[in-house]
């Protein structure tokens, strides 16, 4: 079935949300295979009740990255005017947010989440670039953008990592976090560079440096690295100045925690063909998923900071190595991990991050219609 044209338009002016509308809905149907027709009938919908601003909230997961990478999704020959308009529109975005993030950086001031990370920034909107237009030239100009973003900076007179912040995990001012701070997790911190990064060269496109930033990036993490006799994590991120000391692991979860971390360094470990990060990386995952506790950590549930969200990860790792010792061992864990993901945690009404569409997504099984969680950078 080829969609009629006439019902998607890239010219209206109100915002569209993955996680909270329709357009969340939509990928639900989109992903788990349900008729063209009511994939159709939702996208319609989405963007009558959502139109889309260019000039307003873009990033992957609302505005106009959110309806590119959607579409990017259904059958090729669907949508082709539609998806014409929103690639359009997407580059002059993709260029004007590059061009911001390079002024800040050749002023010497501090990035934020707003401009370089997975939920809000240019790593998301990469995904929705790569999703949409594959062959185009400017997802290279994003992936130089972010191996810039891998190099140290001066501030202050002090040494930093390329993407420190101001600012708090929670994107604002805090005064607990009074020099601001180091984010390691994928939602908002260097795992998401590092599993864009990684996904990219595994696919064969690479840019200059681009093998030293994934090192960088890896060496960081490395460094951060907790261990307390039988389990190994990584915090969601480090306070700078003098952070209080860490005792125990955080959540379990794709957005902050161990798993969602360990699965961009196994994505790493693959494209760089090191054996030894693959190995210790899943068997992080392992030791995390053995807590015979690991329910009570759960605080709520969905793809972000749920159990549906480390099932997912469960699933692609466990998939990139299917007949070694650690992956069979990984995969044990998807029983287990399925009645987790499937118990009555709070959710969102609807949303793809903290609802139950998301969920319901991780329930369907190892192998969806499509690779929905490439937003999620699992694949």
């Amino acid at each position: 079935m080829t969609a009629p044209e006439s019902t998607l338009t890239a010219t209206d002016t109100s915002p569209l949300s993955l996680n909270g509308g329709t357009l969340g809905t939509a990928l639900l149907y989109l992903a788990t295979g349900s008729p063209p027709e009511t994939v159709h009938t939702l996208l319609r919908t989405a963007l009558a009740d959502g139109p889309i601003d260019p000039a307003g909230r873009n990033t992957l997961f609302q505005g106009l990255p959110a309806v590119g990478f959607v579409l990017s999704l259904t059958p090729p020959g669907d949508y082709r005017g539609a998806r014409a308009t929103v690639r359009e529109h997407l580059i002059a975005l993709t260029r004007h947010r590059l061009a911001a993030a390079t002024r800040r950086i050749e002023d010497r001031r501090p990035t934020s989440f707003a401009e370089y990370d997975l939920i809000t920034g240019l790593t998301g909107i990469g995904v929705a670039l790569g999703s949409i237009d594959p062959d185009g030239d400017l997802l290279d100009d994003v992936l130089r953008y972010l191996v810039r973003l891998t190099r140290p900076v001066r501030h202050e007179h002090r040494e930093r990592p390329g993407w420190w912040v101001r600012h708090g995990p929670r994107a604002h001012p805090d005064p607990d976090f009074p020099e601001g701070h180091t984010n390691l997790g994928v939602a908002h911190g260097i795992s998401g560079v590092l599993g864009l990064l990684a996904l990219t060269h595994r696919n064969g496109r690479t840019v200059d440096g681009h093998t030293e930033a994934m090192e960088r990036l890896c060496a960081e993490l490395d460094e951060h690295e907790h261990h307390d006799g039988e389990r190994t994590w990584w915090p969601g991120w480090v306070a700078t100045g003098h952070p209080a000391p860490l005792t125990r692991p955080g959540t379990p979860s794709w957005c902050y925690g161990t798993p969602g971390i360990a699965r961009t360094q196994q994505l790493a470990a693959l494209a760089l063909q090191d054996t030894t990060r693959r190995l210790h990386t899943e068997q992080v995952m392992d030791t995390c998923l053995s807590d015979p506790d690991i329910v009570k950590h759960f605080i709520d549930g969905g793809l972000c900071h749920g159990p549906a969200g480390v099932l997912q990860v469960l699933y692609r790792m466990s998939e990139d190595q299917p007949t070694a010792p650690t992956g069979q061992r990984l995969d044990r864990h998807l029983t287990s991990m399925r009645a987790h993901a499937a118990a009555p945690f709070p959710h969102r009404e609807s949303g793809l991050l903290e609802g139950k569409e998301g969920t319901t997504m991780a329930l369907a099984g190892r192998e969806p219609t499509q690779a929905w969680d490439r937003c999620l950078l699992l694949v």
